[in-house]
């Protein structure tokens, strides 16, 4: 018999019976009109126009907490290796989908631009900032930036009004549609198609019958 055992060391969390469970108290919901006039949607803006779209990355150094640039220099930051998924961005929408006394939850909807429409789809992405600061020096900072893995996007025109930089101020809420391509117009289109000509058929064949019948009785009685 062979017996094969595991040298590896285990690291497993203890159990501890004799200790009260901890429990992550449920984020606070505070209103979001102190967050927007601190500027939270222009700090998200300029992170996605920067960072995101890759042009002029180093910019974006001073948009993200701690946390997301954990080893990275200004410098090293700059190269556009960072943690951060790029996007070929022409524009993008925003919504309001949280919001704490300890971060901002933003989802975004990301169009591509010309150059690779055909072949990058529209993307939805989650951001979330968090304040620093106190008083006149609050200000909100990028803690993270991942796919939001949802198949429907923000309708609309795009763009809207911007600050003295250029940048797009996009609405705290906007209405939100799924896309429907114009192969599935054709599915209603040929079942209402199909309907008439089934209808027209069967007047046909009921005309048709009478007729039939009438020129017999009239052929009985000659």
């Amino acid at each position: 018999m062979i017996h094969w055992s595991n040298t590896a060391r285990t690291y497993d969390t203890p159990v501890r019976l004799d200790e009260p469970a901890q429990i992550l108290a449920d984020p606070v919901a505070t209103p979001f009109q102190r967050a927007r006039s601190e500027g939270v949607l222009q700090v998200a803006s300029r992170f996605v126009d920067t960072a995101v779209k890759r042009e002029h990355v180093e910019r974006s150094y001073d948009l993200v907490t701690p946390n997301l640039k954990t080893g990275y220099t200004k410098r090293t930051w700059a190269t556009h290796d960072i943690p951060v998924q790029p996007f070929p961005l022409d524009s993008a929408r925003y919504q309001l989908k949280g919001s704490f006394t300890d971060h901002v939850w933003l989802q975004v909807a990301l169009y591509p631009d010309k150059a690779h429409k055909d072949t990058v789809p529209s993307a939805v992405f989650d951001v979330v900032l968090k304040p620093f600061g106190r008083g006149e020096d609050r200000h909100w900072l990028v803690d993270s930036w991942a796919p939001a893995g949802y198949l429907q996007i923000p309708s609309g025109p795009l763009g809207g009004p911007r600050d003295a930089k250029g940048h797009v101020i996009p609405p705290a809420e906007i209405e939100w549609k799924g896309k429907l391509s114009q192969r599935w117009l054709f599915v209603p289109v040929s079942a209402l198609g199909a309907g008439l000509l089934l209808i027209a058929l069967l007047a046909l064949g009921g005309w048709w019958r009478g007729r039939r019948a009438l020129q017999r009785y009239k052929a009985t009685y000659r």
